[in-house]
C-alpha cells in the first residue's frame, strides 16, 4: 500500500488504552486508523531556541530575582582563555563538565564562547604565560591599558588550534551542548579590536580561515555559529555551513544617536557576507547591547516598537537570544512571548495515518505523517524521527528515515514502510512517536501538540498485529 493509499484512509476512533491520553481527532473506515492531533499556541521550550539563562541556570537565584524571565533551554556560557588553559598545555576541563551536569540537572543545554582577551584589562583574558611570551600589542582603549595578542602570529595560531582541539576532543557532539560559537578573535572573542590607539592589528582572511577551519575540523558534530564582526570571516563561515551572532539586537540608539546596529551595521554586513540564508544550516543567535531596560531607551522610539525589533530577528531566522539574565520589563512581555512562539523551529503533526491492522508476515508498517515546521529555522540537530510499538515484552522504536535537520519552515509529508523485527508477537500494540537526540536516543523535542506522556512520547493510537 503506497502513500497516495494511506491519505484515503479513514477511520471511526484509536482503540485501546491510550486513547484517554490522546489529544486530537480520529476518523476513518475499518482498514485504517486516521489521526489529527490537536496543535497548541504559545511558546515551548525546545532545544536550542529561545531566550537563554547567561552565566547561570534555570532557578539559580539571578534568575529568581528577574522578573518576567521565562523558562529557558539553553543556558549560555563564555571564558576567557586565561580561564580554560591557566598553564601552557594544561585545560581547565572540570570547568565544562561541572556545568554540563549542572544543565543536565535543570534540564538545560550548554552554548560557549571561547574568548582569547579582555579589552582594557592587564589582568584579565590572556594567559600571564602568553603574554610573557611578547607577542602581542600594548595599547590604550577608553583611558585603560590593555594588552592583546597578535592574532597573526603562528604561536598564537598554534595555541588557538591546540585549545580548539583539545576541547574538541572532549565535548565534540556531547548531548548536553547545543550550539559552539567561533571566537578566538577579538574582544569578547567578538572578531574586532576597537577604539585602541596605537591600533591593535586585525586578523588576515588567511588567518580567519585557519580559526575558522579548526572549528570546523574539531566541532563537526556540534552546530557552529559565527560573529558578525568580521566580514570576510563571516562570508566564509557561512558559506560553509555555519549561523551567525549579533550582540546587540535592538541597538538603535544605544551607542551614538547618528549610528546603530540595526539600521548602519547588520544590514550592510549580512549583505557583503552573503548571510541571509545562513538560518538554514546554522544558528543565528542574539543578545542586546545593553540590559533589556536599556532597551527601553529606544526601541520604542526610534526603533518603531518591540514587536518591530523581534520581526527582524524573525526575519533574519533568528533561534536564540541572551537576556543576560536580568529583569526584563512588563512593558516588553507581549512581543516576547509572540517571538518565543515562532522563534527557532515549530514542528507540528497534522497528521497520521496507518492500517489498523498489520500481518507479521509482511514485515513492515507502513505509515504516513504531515508535519509542519511553524518556525523560522530548521533544528540544527540530527534529531531521530520514530515511532514506539508497545505491547509485547519491552516497547519496539522503529526510526523513520526523515530527514529533521532538513525541515526548513513549511510542511514536510512522509510516506515510509518502517521494517519490524523478527519475532514480533501478535496482539494490539500502541504507537506513539517522538523527536529523539542522536547522542542518547530519548525523546528531546517538544512537539506543537498537545497529549505529550511524561517519557516524552505523543501516543497516536492502536494498532492490531496478526
Amino acid at each position: 500500500m503506497d502513500r497516495r493509499e494511506f491519505l484515503k484512509l479513514g477511520s471511526v476512533s484509536v482503540l485501546g488504552a491510550v486513547g484517554s491520553s490522546l489529544q486530537g481527532r480520529a476518523t476513518g473506515t475499518s482498514d485504517g486508523l486516521a489521526f489529527e492531533p490537536k496543535a497548541i499556541d504559545g511558546p515551548i521550550v525546545n532545544p536550542g531556541i529561545g531566550f537563554e539563562t547567561f552565566h547561570c541556570f534555570n532557578e539559580d537565584d539571578r534568575i529568581a530575582r528577574a522578573s518576567n524571565y521565562p523558562e529557558c533551554s539553553i543556558a549560555y556560557f563564555r571564558f576567557y582563555w586565561d580561564l580554560l588553559e591557566p598553564t601552557e598545555g594544561k585545560y581547565s576541563f572540570n570547568l565544562i563538565d561541572s556545568l554540563l551536569q549542572k544543565a543536565a540537572e535543570r534540564g538545560q543545554d550548554l552554548a560557549l564562547r571561547f574568548m582569547p582577551t579582555c579589552p582594557g584589562n592587564l589582568k584579565r583574558g590572556t594567559p600571564k604565560w602568553f603574554m610573557q611570551k611578547g607577542k602581542g600589542f600594548a595599547y590604550e582603549r577608553r583611558g585603560r591599558k590593555g594588552w592583546a595578542p597578535d592574532h597573526n602570529d603562528p604561536y598564537y595560531l598554534a595555541r588557538q588550534q591546540a585549545l580548539v582541539q583539545a576541547f574538541g576532543e572532549r565535548y565534540n557532539g556531547h548531548r548536553r551542548l547545543i550550539r559552539m560559537e567561533i571566537g578566538n578573535v577579538g574582544f569578547w572573542g567578538e572578531w574586532h579590536m576597537s577604539h585602541t590607539k596605537p591600533v591593535v592589528p586585525m586578523i588576515t582572511v588567511d588567518n580567519a580561515v585557519k580559526v575558522i577551519d579548526m572549528y570546523r575540523k574539531h566541532w563537526d558534530k556540534t552546530p557552529l555559529c559565527m560573529l558578525i564582526g568580521f566580514v570576510p570571516g563571516l562570508r566564509y563561515a557561512v558559506s560553509r555551513g555555519t549561523g551567525w551572532r549579533a550582540d546587540s539586537l535592538g541597538d538603535y540608539g544605544h551607542w551614538s544617536d547618528t549610528w546603530c546596529h540595526m539600521m548602519h551595521s547588520y544590514p550592510r554586513k549580512l549583505k557583503e557576507a552573503k548571510a541571509h540564508d545562513a538560518w538554514k544550516r546554522g544558528p543565528v543567535a542574539f543578545e542586546p547591547p545593553g540590559s533589556m531596560r536599556d532597551l527601553e531607551r529606544y526601541v520604542p522610539s526610534k526603533g518603531g516598537g518591540y514587536g518591530n525589533m523581534w520581526k527582524q530577528a524573525l526575519a533574519w531566522g533568528g533561534s536564540a537570544f541572551n537576556p543576560k539574565s536580568g529583569p526584563i520589563p512588563a512593558a516588553q512581555v507581549p512581543a516576547m512571548k509572540r517571538f518565543l512562539a515562532k522563534c527557532g523551529y515549530r514542528i507540528v503533526l497534522r497528521r497520521l495515518v496507518t492500517p489498523k491492522s498489520i500481518a507479521r508476515a509482511d514485515r513492515h508498517l507502513p505509515i504516513a505523517m504531515d508535519f509542519e515546521n511553524q518556525g523560522v529555522a530548521p533544528p540544527y540537530k540530527d534529531y531521530a524521527l520514530a515511532v514506539r510499538m508497545s505491547g509485547g515484552t519491552a516497547p519496539i522504536v522503529l526510526k523513520s528515515s526523515a530527514k529533521v535537520r532538513e525541515w526548513l519552515p513549511g510542511p514536510h509529508k512522509l510516506g515510509e514502510r518502517l521494517q519490524l523485527p523478527d519475532g514480533l508477537g501478535a496482539g494490539q500494540y500502541a504507537l506513539a512517536i517522538a523527536l529523539l537526540d542522536p547522542a542518547d536516543q530519548q525523546p528531546a523535542v517538544r512537539l506543537a501538540n498537545g497529549g505529550r506522556n511524561r517519557d516524552g512520547w505523543y501516543p497516536v493510537g492502536t494498532i492490531e498485529v496478526t
